[in-house]
């Protein structure tokens, strides 16, 4: 047999005869329907009133074996039901939020800043919140925001999107300026988190003092004794 491209719909030439009569058979190969062929794109039910029904995976399509039990009426209804369903987008689950839990609402800060340099953040400065560093119910993209008090290891921002007020943190902001230069000709330090711009201007601890034990005791004598002079 030779090989031909699968169909992607349910040719209608395997479409059932004598599907009233609850023993239907497939127009093309004769044999009991569904047949091999039209077996991949149906899937199986049973109607309330306990006939075996078939509805096609690929077309707003059903077969109901038996004498009816639905009207006209019925069939209509249904295919507009099936209709506005395929109509209908249906999105990722992760575009399904959580309800939003209360937080501030202020009108936009007076602040504006525009970074010039490396570790050249302050109050007034917009950032890119990156996804997870705000509630599940803002959702699970990048939001504007302006900075309104920095700090580590969080921050608080305004956000654009409803002028609610968060706590964020650092490393998680991105910085929205690039120094007016785009592509591989912006600097390194536009690229950089409000956190490693904080820590680029905070110096770092002090390294604890070494040891002075050895200068003030001096090297043990034998058996753990000084010599007195």
């Amino acid at each position: 047999m030779a090989w031909a491209l699968r169909p992607i719909r349910l040719p209608d030439d395997h479409l059932p005869r004598g599907a009233d009569t609850g023993q239907p058979t497939c127009r093309l190969c004769t044999t009991a329907w569904p047949c091999e062929t039209a077996t991949g794109y149906l899937s199986r039910g049973t109607c309330s009133c306990g006939a075996r029904t078939f509805h096609d995976k690929t077309k707003p399509r059903r077969w109901h074996l038996g004498p009816r039990c639905y009207t006209d009426t019925d069939i209509i209804r249904w295919q507009a039901a099936q209709l506005r369903e395929a109509r209908r987008p249906h999105y990722p689950p992760s575009h399904y939020y959580p309800p939003k839990p209360a937080r501030p609402v202020r009108q936009r800060p007076p602040y504006r800043h525009t970074p010039a340099g490396p570790g050249d953040v302050a109050l007034g400065t917009w950032v890119w919140v990156r996804p997870g560093a705000l509630h599940g119910g803002w959702g699970d993209i990048h939001q504007l925001a302006m900075v309104t008090a920095l700090g580590l290891p969080k921050c608080e921002i305004w956000l654009t999107l409803d002028g609610t007020v968060h706590t964020a943190r650092a490393d998680h902001l991105i910085l929205t300026s690039n120094g007016g230069q785009r592509g591989k000709q912006a600097p390194a330090w536009t690229r950089w988190t409000v956190a490693e711009h904080l820590a680029h201007v905070r110096p770092a601890a002090a390294a604890p003092p070494e040891p002075v034990q050895t200068e003030l005791f001096g090297a043990e004598r034998p058996h753990g004794r000084r010599r007195l002079r």
